[in-house]
C-alpha cells in the first residue's frame, strides 16, 4: 500500500472514530442529565421523608404533653412567630402567639400545670394517633399532618364528681418549618365520636348533651379570640341528622401555595 492510499486510509479511520466519539458523547449527556435529575428526586424525597417522621413526632409530642399539662412544652411544639398561628380542639379559636399560650393554658385548668407544680388528682387526657397521613412539601417549607385519635379524658366536676368520657376525632394541622424545627401551624381537632363510658354515642341524652357543649367557665384572661369552628370538638360528634364529616387529606404538593389550608378564614 503506497503512502498516499495509507493517508487516506488513516483520515477515513481517525474520521469515523471521532465521529464515533462524538455521537457517544452526545448520547450520554441526556443519560448523565437524567440520572442527575433523578439523584435530585431521590435526595429530596429523602428529606421529606425525614420531614414527616419529625412532623409526626411534633404532634405526638404535643399531645404526650397535654395529656401531661406541661403547658409551656406544649406551646413550644407551636410556630408561635407565625402571625397566623392557631388552634381550635373545642372550647374556642385561638389566634396568634397569645393566642396559642391561652389555648395552652386552658389545658392546664383541665389536667394541671406541671410547669408552676399545679397537679390535678384524678384528672387524665389520654390520647392515642393512629392512621397519620403526612406529606411534606417539595420545596421542604411546609407540611400537612391528619390524625384519628382514640380518646380517653377523664375531669372532675364540683357537682358530680369524676366524669370520664371516651371518643375518636380526627387531630388535623399544617406544619412549617422554623429554624430548622418542625412546629404546629394550624391545628384543629375534628369531632367524630364523644360520649360518657356508661353510654354510646347513639343515645339520645348524649347527643343533646354534645350539642349544648359550652366553656363558659373559662376564665376572661383565657377566653378564646372567636367560638369554636364548624365541624369542631364534641358539637360535631355524630348525630343521627347528618352525615360523617368530609376533611381535607394531605396529598403530596409542591408549595403550599397550591394546595389547601387547615386554617380558619371566617
Amino acid at each position: 500500500m503506497d503512502a498516499k492510499r495509507r493517508s487516506v486510509l488513516t483520515s477515513v479511520t481517525l474520521g469515523l472514530a471521532a465521529g464515533a466519539s462524538i455521537e457517544a458523547h452526545a448520547a450520554s449527556a441526556p443519560a448523565q442529565g437524567g440520572a442527575t435529575a433523578q439523584k435530585n428526586r431521590l435526595d429530596r424525597r429523602m428529606q421529606q421523608e425525614i420531614a414527616a417522621r419529625q412532623i409526626i413526632n411534633c404532634m405526638n409530642r404535643y399531645t404526650t404533653y397535654a395529656s401531661m399539662g406541661r403547658v409551656s412544652s406544649m406551646i413550644n411544639e407551636f410556630a408561635t412567630t407565625m402571625k397566623d398561628v392557631q388552634a381550635d380542639v373545642s372550647f374556642g379559636f385561638y389566634y396568634g402567639a397569645d393566642g396559642i399560650s391561652r389555648f395552652a393554658n386552658v389545658n392546664g385548668l383541665l389536667i394541671g400545670d406541671a410547669d408552676h407544680g399545679t397537679y390535678l388528682n384524678g384528672a387524665t387526657n389520654l390520647f392515642a394517633n393512629t392512621t397519620d397521613v403526612v406529606e411534606v412539601a417539595e420545596d421542604l417549607k411546609t407540611g400537612k399532618g391528619l390524625w384519628l385519635t382514640a380518646q380517653a379524658v377523664t375531669v372532675r366536676d364540683p357537682s358530680k364528681g369524676f366524669t370520664p368520657r371516651v371518643g375518636y376525632s380526627r387531630r388535623a394541622a399544617d406544619f412549617v418549618e422554623v429554624d430548622g424545627e418542625w412546629k404546629i401551624w394550624h391545628y384543629v381537632v375534628y369531632g367524630l365520636i364523644d360520649m360518657p363510658v356508661d353510654k354510646i354515642w347513639v343515645d339520645a341524652d348524649v347527643v343533646t348533651e354534645n350539642q349544648r357543649n359550652a366553656y363558659d367557665w373559662i376564665p376572661a384572661n383565657l377566653k378564646p379570640d372567636l367560638p369554636t369552628g364548624p365541624g369542631i370538638g364534641a358539637l360535631a360528634s355524630w348525630r343521627p341528622d347528618r352525615p360523617i364529616l368530609h376533611i381535607g387529606v394531605p396529598v403530596p404538593y409542591r408549595t403550599f401555595a397550591e394546595t389547601f389550608s387547615y386554617a380558619r378564614t371566617t
